[in-house]
C-alpha cells in the first residue's frame, strides 16, 4: 500500500492482447493502476495485485505450431507464486475461449500449460469446457463484481469442480449451475469479460469499475477469523467437523479412482506422449500387464514376461485419419530394429479420427479390408484405442480376464 492507503496494482502486458499501455497510472478511490509492457522488468510481488488477460503469453498459431512466450511464462509463473505467498491477489480477465488443444494436419497437441490464466487453474478434478459462442446473461452472486459484470460480462467457459481441497468461491454462473466466475483459494479472481473498447473513457471506465471491485473483494476475503478462534469448538461442531473429514478422506479416494478413469479415456483423444501415457496405464493399471516404456522411439512400448523379458512389442499411433498400411509397416520395421523374428509378437494401437471425432460413435471408425488383409500378411495385430478399452471393460465386468487378453495379444494377426 502507499502513503494513502491505495493498492497499487500492476496491470501486466496488455500490448501482448492488442493493447496500448497508458503512459500515466490510473489514479482511483481505493488503488493506483500502473499498466505495464509484456517485457516489463517490474515484478508481481513487488504489487499488492496484478491484472492480467487470459491468453496474454500465447502467440498463436505459425507453421503447424501453436506457439507460447514459455521464457517469460516461467519467469511470471515464479513471480506470481511469490505474490501469492505475500498475500496479494491475481486477476486473469476470461474473454476468449482456452486452446487447450491445438489441431493440424496428423497433429493432435497439448496446450493445457501455455498459459499463465491455464497454470494457475490447472488442479486435479478441476475441469474446464469452451462452449465457443459468448454469453451476456450472468447470474451474478458476488455483489462487489455487480456493476462491473453488468457492463462488461460474457462469458464462454465453465468450470466444473470435484476437488474438495480447492477454496472456490462463485461470482457468477451462466444458467442456474453452470460456474463461470469465481475466487480460487481468496488469491485468485476469474473474471468472465468483454475486452473493453481501446477509446480512452471506455478503457478508463472498465479497468476503474474492475479495481475497485477486487481491491473491495479481497479486503473482505482478507476479513476471516483468525486461525487461533479455532481452538473453541463447539460440541456438534466437533461431530460435523469430524464427519467432513471423513466424507472428505472418502472423496478423495473415490476422486483418485476417477482420475484413473479418465487418464484411460485421455486415449480418445490425445497424440504423441499424452496418447503413450494413456496406453501405458490402460496396460499396467488396468489389465496389470509388466511393460517396458523405455525404447529408443517414443511411440514404442513393450509388453514383459513375469522374467522381464520382452514378450510382445507395442507400437502407439495417433492419426486424424484412419489406419494406414504406413503405420503397420512401422510396427514390423519396430520389430526388424529389435532384432526379433518376424513371427514375434506386435501389436499396433491406434487413436484414429481425432480432430474429427464429436461423439463416441465417431471413434468406432471402420479399418479398412485392406489394412486388415495387409495386418494379416506382416503379422500385426491392430486394435484403435477404443477396441482397447472395450477389452478393459470385459476385463472389469468379468466376461474376460487379463490373461486371456494377453493371450489374443499374442497369437492374433490383422
Amino acid at each position: 500500500m502507499n502513503a494513502q492507503n491505495k493498492a497499487n496494482i500492476m496491470v501486466f502486458g496488455i500490448d501482448g492482447v492488442g493493447y496500448k499501455p497508458p503512459d500515466k497510472p490510473l489514479d482511483l478511490n481505493n488503488c493506483i493502476l500502473h499498466f505495464k509492457y509484456f517485457k516489463t522488468e517490474d515484478k508481481f510481488q513487488d504489487y499488492d495485485g496484478v491484472i492480467l488477460f487470459q491468453n496474454t503469453f500465447e502467440k498463436g498459431y505459425h507453421a503447424y505450431e501453436f506457439q507460447f512466450d514459455e521464457e517469460e511464462l516461467l519467469k511470471r509463473e515464479n513471480q506470481l507464486r511469490q505474490l501469492v505467498e505475500k498475500k496479494k491477489f491475481c486477476c486473469f480477465l476470461l474473454w476468449t475461449c482456452f486452446v487447450d488443444h491445438y489441431s493440424a494436419p496428423d497433429i493432435e497437441q497439448s496446450r493445457h500449460d501455455t498459459d499463465l490464466a491455464k497454470r494457475a487453474l490447472n488442479y486435479r478434478s478441476f475441469y474446464r469446457e469452451s462452449w465457443g459462442d459468448p454469453t451476456t446473461n450472468l447470474r451474478i452472486v458476488r455483489d462487489e463484481f455487480r456493476q462491473f459484470l453488468k457492463e462488461y460480462g460474457s462469458a464462454q467457459t465453465k468450470f466444473t469442480n470435484h476437488n474438495e481441497d480447492l477454496n472456490l468461491k462463485p461470482i457468477c454462473f451462466v444458467g442456474s449451475d453452470s460456474l463461470t466466475g469465481f475466487v480460487l483459494n481468496n488469491f485468485f479472481f476469474f473474471i468472465p469479460c468483454l475486452r473493453p473498447d481501446k477509446r480512452e473513457k471506455e478503457f478508463k471506465e472498465f479497468f476503474s469499475l474492475l479495481a475497485e471491485a477486487l481491491v473491495s473483494s479481497f479486503k473482505k476475503l482478507a476479513q476471516e477469523l483468525p486461525g487461533w478462534t479455532g481452538e473453541y469448538r463447539f460440541k456438534e461442531e466437533e461431530r460435523l467437523l469430524a464427519e467432513k473429514d471423513d466424507l472428505t478422506k472418502k472423496i478423495g479416494a473415490i476422486n483418485q479412482k476417477i482420475d484413473i478413469f479418465n487418464e484411460y479415456k485421455k486415449c480418445l483423444c490425445y497424440d504423441d506422449e499424452l496418447l503413450k501415457e494413456s496406453v501405458i496405464s490402460i496396460l499396467q493399471n488396468g489389465f496389470k500387464f509388466p511393460v517396458d516404456a523405455e525404447d529408443q522411439l517414443k511411440e514404442d512400448l513393450k509388453i514383459l514376461d513375469h522374467n522381464k523379458k520382452s514378450m510382445i512389442l507395442v507400437e502407439v499411433k495417433g492419426t486424424n485419419k484412419g489406419i494406414s498400411r504406413e503405420f503397420i509397416n512401422q510396427a514390423d520395421s519396430h520389430r526388424e530394429r529389435s532384432e526379433f523374428s518376424s513371427d514375434f509378437p506386435s501389436i499396433l494401437i491406434v487413436n484414429t479420427n481425432i480432430k474429427n471425432a464429436k461423439t463416441l460413435d465417431d471413434k468406432y471408425q471402420e479399418i479398412a479390408k485392406e489394412q486388415v488383409t495387409h495386418a494379416v500378411k506382416m503379422k500385426v495385430f491392430v486394435l484403435r484405442t477404443i477396441d482397447l478399452l472395450n477389452l478393459l471393460y470385459l476385463v472389469e465386468v468379468g466376461q474376460v480376464t487379463s490373461e486371456e487378453v494377453l493371450e489374443i495379444l499374442k497369437t492374433e494377426h490383422g
